[in-house]
C-alpha cells in the first residue's frame, strides 16, 4: 500500500457492515490514500466532503495502485 493508491474498505462479517453503516463509515466508497506508516494509514473520502480517517492496513482491500499505469 503506497501513497497515491485507491482503497476501500474491506469488511469480514455482516455484523461489521451493519455497526459500521450505523457509525456512517464510508462503506463502498473508494478513497485515496495520502499517508503511511508502519501498519497504518491516513485515508481521504472525496465524497464524503474530503473526509480524512486512519485505518489499519488490514483493513483496507488496494483497487487500484499508482503504480499499475506506469
Amino acid at each position: 500500500m503506497k501513497i497515491g493508491d485507491l482503497v476501500k474498505i474491506k469488511f469480514v462479517t455482516e455484523g461489521q457492515i451493519r455497526r459500521n453503516m450505523m457509525s456512517h463509515e464510508p462503506i463502498d466508497q473508494t478513497g485515496l490514500v495520502i499517508e503511511v506508516a508502519e501498519n497504518a494509514c491516513k485515508v481521504m473520502f472525496p465524497f464524503k466532503h474530503n473526509e480524512v480517517r486512519s485505518f489499519l492496513k488490514s483493513s483496507l482491500e488496494v483497487v487500484s495502485s499508482k503504480n499499475e499505469d506506469r
